[in-house]
């Protein structure tokens, strides 16, 4: 399995001109539509922000939708030595996040969440975000942990990770 050569990719947010996203393909049927059918209609109503990683200007390596979150306290189990006022604790979510499916276990995924990571500690110096949330599909959530996030499993609503920032 060839490693991608990152001088040749380019990251920008989505738009109806961004190059392969007709071509776009992934394991989970799901995650193409919602890129090829949704991005830019939540993008337009200000519900998320899609972020794509394209390889020499022609190929969707994967992306990334953002939105602004906010979790309730009492689901956070670690938080000794933090006091939080409020009820919820501002976050941003990583709402969508897929690989083409030709580009897997060859390190865009990690760079992706990296780089939403980053995202998240610069958002906190202008705005309230004190964590990195998301919801995980079942084959995935091992992976979110050895990158440090950790896992709320729920009964009622869907599992949630976080991460500090």
């Amino acid at each position: 399995m060839k490693s991608i050569d990152f001088t040749k990719v380019g990251m920008a947010r989505l738009s109806s001109s961004t190059p392969g996203i007709d071509t776009f393909q992934n394991k989970k049927a799901e995650m193409v539509n919602y890129l090829q059918e949704c991005a830019l209609a939540d993008q337009e109503d200000k519900i998320g922000t899609t972020w794509v990683w394209n390889y020499d200007n022609s190929i969707v390596l994967g992306y990334v939708t953002l939105a602004m979150y906010s979790i309730d306290r009492k689901y956070i189990q670690d938080l000794s030595g933090k006091y939080f006022q409020y009820r919820s604790i501002p976050a941003l979510l990583l709402g969508q996040i897929a690989t083409h499916k030709n580009y897997e276990n060859r390190g865009i995924g990690t760079y992706m969440v990296s780089w939403t990571i980053n995202k998240a500690i610069v958002l906190s110096k202008d705005v309230g975000c004190r964590m990195l949330t998301l919801h995980p599909h079942k084959d995935v959530v091992e992976w979110y942990q050895k990158l440090g996030f950790k896992l709320i499993e729920s009964k009622h609503k869907k599992n949630i990770m976080y991460l500090y920032i």
